[in-house]
């Protein structure tokens, strides 16, 4: 059987996926709840209603591939997310194939098409990988509509599914038993971490602003039953592009601002934050690939907007994926682009662990699991899912490259680090 060394693998796939312009035009569409055939063994094939299905690292041919489903959102909205998240999956498992695949030498395969952030459209296409490709996990969603619409599906259809963000509380239930989290801890757990922040940082003065939907209302209810101090909570509407009334009920003062709780006008709440002569010391947003806020914010990404993410960009074992990464593709790596890195290998020791590449088996392999990545903690879960004992990291932006990729424009520095945090249990 054919393995492909890391200096085989079709670069420009890769690119492709990780080649999208980073601006706040992009996030308009975020306010839902929620090739080459040479060398690398890549085929691309234009199905119906728009879909790219692309089969990478073994090609179609080979008959003893396991296959792994995409279901990303390569259009719209939530394209950087989708982009990055492939990139770093299609990494993964390159390196895997390289070093003999699993089971004793089968190689991995991603089958991908858009979601276009449609939860119908999501749904079908998973069901046509469970059908058509044989698939033994899937991953991709990033809206909350999705990961919630997905994940239903995932239990219909006895596959795992590996959501990369989908933060919503209602994405996994008791009843959602073949769905787990990765790259975005829960509404409620994020402000568990958030009070934690504040508390370290010993601030009294905190205002925060929040959509008027599912996601934007769960974050308001967790500041307000975790927060040791009182926050100045304005709820503007999720289309909402001028906070400047909002802002300005804040005192000028304000040492925090949470715009974790408005995805889409986090970026621009900033903007205006400083228009208006405001000078908090930290603005928390959601889970945004950083690309996303050093194109949209410029300079002012140093400012002290922060990133929240999963990933432990600060050890040495995150500088070498990173680096290797970056040679290889010509790309940086960044958080985003590890939560796909992280959910390929996930996957592979899974499949070693179940013994099998049946999915009901991957599923309570990966329910059992205890991986140490580029996480801070081993990553586990509960019974129902969710991320247990992991910690979330808080960086803000320099404006100088990494030193595993020169060409970058940014690098992170650590502000906080939350302890290790509870599973959120599920409600019904």
């Amino acid at each position: 059987m054919m393995t492909m060394s890391r200096k085989t693998f079709d670069r420009r796939a890769i690119l492709k996926a990780t080649g999208g312009a980073a601006t706040i035009g992009l996030l308009a569409g975020c306010s839902s709840n929620g090739g080459d055939n040479g060398g690398g063994g890549t085929e691309t094939d234009d199905s119906g209603g728009g879909d790219t299905t692309t089969t990478t690292s073994g090609g179609s041919g080979d008959s003893d591939a396991i296959n792994i489903g995409s279901v990303q959102p390569l259009s719209g909205g939530f394209t950087p997310w989708g982009q990055a998240h492939s990139a770093g999956l299609a990494f993964a498992v390159q390196e895997i194939n390289a070093d003999g695949g699993v089971l004793g030498g089968r190689n991995l395969n991603i089958v991908e098409a858009n979601s276009e952030s449609d939860p119908a459209e999501a749904s079908s296409i998973f069901e046509r990988f469970a059908e058509q490709n044989d698939i033994v996990a899937a991953t991709g969603p990033v809206s909350s509509d999705v990961g919630i619409r997905t994940s239903r599906t995932a239990q219909e259809l006895g596959i795992p599914m590996i959501m990369h963000m989908a933060g919503s509380d209602e994405t996994i239930t008791p009843e959602t038993l073949h769905s787990f989290r990765l790259g975005l801890l829960p509404a409620a757990t994020t402000m568990q971490a958030q009070a934690q922040f504040v508390d370290d940082a010993g601030y009294q003065s905190v205002g925060a602003i929040v959509g008027d939907y599912a996601w934007g209302q769960s974050v308001k209810t967790g500041i307000e039953e975790n927060f040791g101090v009182d926050v100045n909570v304005q709820v503007a509407p999720v289309g909402a592009s001028d906070f400047s009334s909002y802002i300005r009920r804040m005192p000028q003062d304000v040492e925090m601002v949470v715009a974790t709780g408005h995805p889409p006008g986090s970026l621009t709440i900033t903007q205006q934050l400083y228009e208006l002569g405001y000078e908090p010391e930290i603005i928390t947003g959601p889970g945004l690939p950083p690309a996303v806020i050093r194109s949209a914010l410029g300079e002012n990404a140093s400012r002290g907007f922060t990133h929240l993410h999963m990933s432990d960009v600060y050890t040495d074992e995150y500088a070498e994926v990173a680096q290797r990464f970056g040679e290889e593709v010509g790309s940086q790596f960044d958080t985003h682009t590890s939560y796909g890195y992280v959910t390929g290998k996930m996957i592979a020791q899974a499949i070693e662990d179940a013994g099998e590449a049946d999915p009901e088996a991957v599923t309570e392999a990966i329910r059992a699991i205890e991986f140490d990545t580029l996480f801070p903690e081993p990553i586990q879960y509960s019974e129902y899912g969710e991320l247990k004992n992991q910690v979330q990291l808080y960086s803000t932006f320099s404006l100088d490259a990494p030193s595993y990729y020169p060409d970058g424009n940014y690098s992170l520095q650590e502000s906080f680090r939350t302890d290790p945090l509870p599973a959120l249990p599920p409600e019904a």
